[in-house]
Order: C-alpha cells, then sequence, then structure tokens
C-alpha cells in the first residue's frame, strides 16, 4: 500500500505546472579595479519582486612599492547570501536587498599611508539598495550601494605593514561600506 501512495504522490507532484527560473551570474567591475579582487555573484529569482544571490570575493594579490616598508594590499576571502526585493521585476528597475556575510579574513592598506588594517572571522549582516539597467535580453548592468555591520573574532590596526606600533588588537564591531558596485549581469 505505502508503493503505491508513493507512486501517486510521484504522479501528482509531476504534473504540477513547472515555472522557468530566471538565473543570472554578476561580476562588480570596481571590485576588479580595487587591486584585483575577483568576484562572482549567482542569482534566481522566486517570484515577480524577489531572489535569492550568494556569491565571493577572494583577493590574494600583495603589490610592493619603491620603499620595501611599504606594501599595497586588498585581500580578502568573502561569502554571503542575501535575498533581494524588486519594486518593478526581477533584473530590471529599482531593487532592495538583505545579505548575511562572513569575511574569512583581510588585510588591507592604505595606498596613500602606510597603516595595517587585519581582521578574521567576520560575521554581520548587510544592507544594500541600487538600479539595473536592461542593455540586452541576456546583459544589464547594475549600480549600487551597501552597508554591513560586522564583529571580527580577531582585529588588528597597526601603523605600519611591519606592526611596529599596535593602535588597536583584539575583537571588534564595525559598521562600513561593503558594496560600491557597477556591474556587468548575464541572465540565462
Amino acid at each position: 500500500m505505502k508503493k503505491v501512495i508513493i507512486i501517486l504522490v510521484g504522479f501528482l507532484l509531476l504534473q504540477a505546472p513547472v515555472h522557468a527560473q530566471k538565473w543570472s551570474v554578476q561580476t562588480n567591475l570596481l571590485d576588479w579595479l580595487s587591486l584585483g579582487t575577483a568576484n562572482l555573484e549567482a542569482g534566481m529569482s522566486l517570484s515577480q519582486h524577489f531572489s535569492l544571490m550568494a556569491g565571493a570575493r577572494y583577493n590574494p594579490w600583495e603589490f610592493t612599492t619603491e620603499s620595501p616598508a611599504s606594501v599595497i594590499r586588498n585581500q580578502q576571502t568573502t561569502g554571503y547570501v542575501g535575498l533581494r526585493y524588486w519594486t518593478w521585476y526581477v533584473n530590471s528597475g529599482f531593487w532592495m536587498g538583505l545579505k548575511g556575510q562572513y569575511m574569512n579574513s583581510f588585510s588591507n592598506t592604505g595606498i596613500w599611508r602606510a597603516a595595517l588594517k587585519e581582521g578574521k572571522n567576520g560575521w554581520g549582516g548587510g544592507l544594500s539598495m541600487g538600479y539595473t539597467f536592461m542593455l540586452h535580453k541576456h546583459l544589464n548592468l547594475e549600480a549600487g550601494l551597501g552597508v554591513w555591520a560586522v564583529h571580527f573574532q580577531e582585529y588588528g590596526f597597526y601603523s605600519s605593514p611591519a606592526k611596529t606600533f599596535v593602535r588597536q588588537e583584539g575583537p571588534a564591531f564595525f559598521i562600513y561600506p561593503d558594496m560600491i558596485s557597477l556591474s556587468l549581469v548575464y541572465v540565462f
């Protein structure tokens, strides 16, 4: 009897209408200009007004200057998942986003100053908003801004890359800009 019920339920599920999902893949051009930060985000529409997104950013690069003590870097390993609300239709027009983000590690120095900031195990949530321009049936241009609140279990702020003077060490909480984007989006 159980087999008959399972077969009947399976048959009924196969008869349910199936709707095509709109998938998207995008990359932020401004992240690439930020010392070569590789980034990719995938999205899936849930309805006319909501979509899911998941993405990552990675930058292992370090650039030395004429001064051996001066190093320029924006290293990071970051992953996030989130939800977007689209006022008109998914993948077009204004949107607002909410995301959870994990930053495994980051290490950056300023271009004009030698201060070093490092962090590990950062968890937080972010808010963002933007506008997506439809350029073609499958190609969009997206502009957005976002902030996130994050708690780092390990954080350090030093006067130089050599860590000669400690300005701050230990756990830390921040709210700061996380996303300034100008992205190319491919919609399937």
